[in-house]
């Protein structure tokens, strides 16, 4: 109640919230160096997987929410095959950067498919309470460059 009284009778005192909440906020989404390098390495631990065809190590960098879609390491190889050839059979892979994209934590992959085709793989990235990072989602999309 204090503070509403000092905001109406202040308006300066707004001004400051507001700047508190941005900062408050833009920290909550900022990634530092060192959680930018653990995503990176996590995505590249499963594309690895993928390309040894091991699907228990694959499924591990899931998230739970992957996790509940796709009940076993068998029914995610299914899955990862038959929609995900860019990823288990990439021809190159550059590792992009990590963005907050409307909010989640995304690693751009820039791929070419095994046809020769270029590919951007936007990664979803999930930070578990105990600090890990997992994978939560992998949208492919057509490459806006043929260059990676």
């Amino acid at each position: 109640m204090r503070l509403v009284k000092n905001i109406k009778n202040n308006p300066q005192n707004l001004l400051l919230l507001f700047a508190l909440v941005f900062i408050v906020i833009g920290n909550s989404f900022a990634i530092t160096t060192d959680e930018e390098n653990e995503i990176k390495f996590i995505v590249n631990q499963q594309l690895e997987a993928f390309q040894d065809d091991d699907f228990e190590k694959a499924y591990s960098f899931a998230s739970p929410t992957i996790k509940k879609m796709f009940s076993s390491p068998e029914v995610f190889r299914k899955m990862v095959i038959g929609g995900y050839q860019a990823v288990y059979r990439p021809q190159s892979i550059k590792m992009g950067s990590v963005e907050i994209i409307k909010g989640v934590t995304t690693l751009k992959v820039y791929l070419v498919d095994p046809n020769g085709e270029f590919v951007t793989a936007n990664y979803l990235m999930e930070k578990q309470e105990n600090g890990e990072w997992l994978i939560s989602g992998c949208i492919l999309s057509k490459a806006e460059s043929d260059e990676i």
